[in-house]
């Protein structure tokens, strides 16, 4: 449940901080007080889309901090934070989120940062908001057949998740066929490209990722092959003459130890001179076993140069750089072993789609006929509410009729359908429901599905629009029902409604200052009976008033004294 709701500059809401507890709380106000605000704060809280107009005039951030205790019955919210990593000291969770002016959003859930999608996972399983989306739902025929599979049992529910999976898999192959049939000719054209591409890098026969850099190397070596034995003949003729290089170094190297036998302090001069020597004679060496091995070969050069020229043309086509050739020849071998898979086997694909079309029809059945025990249980309980909602004449039905062909839920299409007169026929809701009466069956709906929903708080924003007088009362009456076993917020105008709750906030705005604030006040009991005297009366309250407010509340007063 909702312990706790802090609210930082979120609106009209400079600071706000409200406590809840348990069963019935509404939030009491004029139209544009600021209590919708408040429900708006928390759905941003609860991983709604965060906009920055959201944020108060003037402020550079809004934050809003919520306190929810979780029951250890929540077994899926607690392996959801466990998978998550959020600890649960206590039982609780503090979740704050934080919007700044320049658009970030921060979420963290007991102190740790976590994600956006992590907050909606979570949060499905601690508050449900019902208000004018909800309607809508209720009024969108295509989505009954979400109502009444959300009221089905666990079996249920893993057997339409089983017949989904078919159906995924029984779609992609018929997308298959379609793509096939439709494309025969351009998927030809494309495996015969890809034959050719595969042919052309296989005739290649390219070694590794560095075979142009070590061709380029040897190409250019026989370039230059004269450059090359004019430039190591020349050093060979410095080195070997009878006057040259080595003479003059082997003179060198007496003359060093010489000094170095005169003084300890040319000994290091000796060796570096003689670490020059050996250098010399190594790099003399080296080009000596090169030049040894050099030979201008007229068939190796025409054969460097025309790989160097089929290397830059792959490169040109598949490149820019031999990697990226491997991997576009790893790519197109995949795309050819698909063709090769039978992809082309229309009479395989057909025959697979036949196999799942099967299952689907067994599964298919199967969903329709648990949908119809369930439709005959649900409108019975639903019957129910609707006559403790004074609409006791009212025949409500769940119709099940069959698809033409297979779609994500089986074989069915489901309409909620009702008459609210006797003697009426049954059309769809849609059709002949007013403001109130949608009020009253989607408020059924919500008594009925609360008993199986996981969420500790479940949150009415005027849904009572359009019903006064006893109907209100019995809307009144149902909500406390609820908050029996759930926490019930709501948002409400009518007085009826507010004498049916355990607790009771004022919500009002004030301006002070050239700035307007949103104000909630915990009222007592003598303050509830006032506030739903106004009401009722309006400003001027008269004893009646009162005592007409006295009498829809005495039954509650049992619950100001706890």
């Amino acid at each position: 449940m909702l312990v706790e709701l802090d609210i930082q500059n979120f609106a009209v809401i400079k600071s706000l901080k409200v406590s809840f507890k348990e069963n019935m709380t509404v939030l009491i106000g004029e139209t544009g007080a600021g209590k919708s605000i408040i429900i708006d704060a928390l759905s941003l809280l609860l991983g709604s889309r965060a906009q920055i107009d959201m944020i108060r005039s003037g402020e550079s951030k809004a934050i809003i901090t919520g306190l929810f205790s979780v029951d250890d019955t929540n077994k899926v919210l607690i392996d959801m934070c466990i998978e998550a990593g959020i600890p649960l000291d206590d039982n609780q969770l503090v979740i704050c989120r934080e919007l700044s002016i320049k658009g970030r959003s921060i979420v963290r859930i007991n102190g740790q940062i976590t994600t956006i999608n992590v907050l909606k996972n979570l949060s499905q399983y601690l508050v449900d908001i019902h208000g004018q989306r909800d309607m809508q739902i209720l009024m969108d025929q295509d989505l009954h057949i979400n109502l009444l599979d959300n009221y089905a049992n666990n079996d249920f529910k893993d057997s339409l998740c089983q017949y989904q999976k078919i159906y995924a898999k029984w779609q992609e192959i018929k997308q298959r066929l379609s793509a096939i049939r439709k494309n025969a000719q351009e998927i030809a054209q494309k495996h015969d490209i890809l034959e050719y591409q595969l042919n052309e890098l296989k005739a290649a026969n390219l070694t590794d990722e560095k075979e142009d850099e070590r061709v380029d190397d040897e190409y250019r070596q026989l370039t230059n092959y004269q450059k090359i034995m004019t430039a190591a003949n020349y050093f060979m003729q410095l080195y070997e003459d009878e006057q040259g290089l080595s003479t003059l170094l082997d003179d060198g190297q007496k003359t060093a130890s010489e000094l170095a036998g005169y003084s300890v302090q040319f000994s290091n001069f000796e060796k570096t001179f003689n670490d020059g020597v050996y250098a010399l004679e190594d790099a003399h060496e080296e080009l000596t076993s090169i030049i040894d091995n050099l030979e201008f070969d007229s068939e190796h050069y025409a054969y460097l140069t025309e790989r160097i020229n089929l290397l830059n043309t792959l490169k040109k086509k598949y490149g820019p750089t031999l990697k990226d050739v491997f991997i576009f020849y790893d790519n197109i071998q995949r795309e050819i072993n698909q063709f090769d898979n039978q992809y082309f086997d229309e009479e395989k694909l057909n025959k697979d789609l036949q196999s799942l079309q099967a299952k689907l029809m067994t599964y298919a059945d199967e969903l329709t006929q648990a949908r119809k025990n369930n439709a005959k249980i649900l409108e019975k309980k639903i019957k129910q509410e609707l006559s403790s909602l004074y609409m006791d004449k009212a025949r409500f039905v769940i119709k099940i009729e069959p698809c033409n062909t297979f779609n994500k839920f089986g074989l069915d299409k489901v309409a909620f359908m009702i008459a609210t007169n006797p003697g009426d026929d049954l059309h769809p809701l849609v059709r002949i429901v007013s403001g109130g009466e949608q009020s009253r069956l989607l408020l059924a709906l919500k008594a009925i599905f609360s008993e199986s929903e996981p969420v500790g708080t479940m949150i009415f924003d005027e849904i009572d629009t359009g019903v006064s007088g006893r109907v209100a009362a019995a809307i009144g009456k149902k909500m406390h029902k609820i908050g029996l076993a759930k926490q019930v917020i709501a948002i409400t105008h009518s007085p009826q409604v507010a004498a049916a709750s355990d607790h009771h906030f004022a919500i009002s705005k004030i301006v002070k200052d050239g700035e307007t604030f949103t104000k909630a006040l915990s009222l007592n009991k003598d303050e509830t009976v006032i506030t739903i005297a106004k009401m009722m009366a309006g400003k001027d309250i008269t004893e009646i008033s009162k005592q007409n407010a006295e009498g829809m509340t005495w039954f509650l007063f049992a619950a100001y004294s706890k």
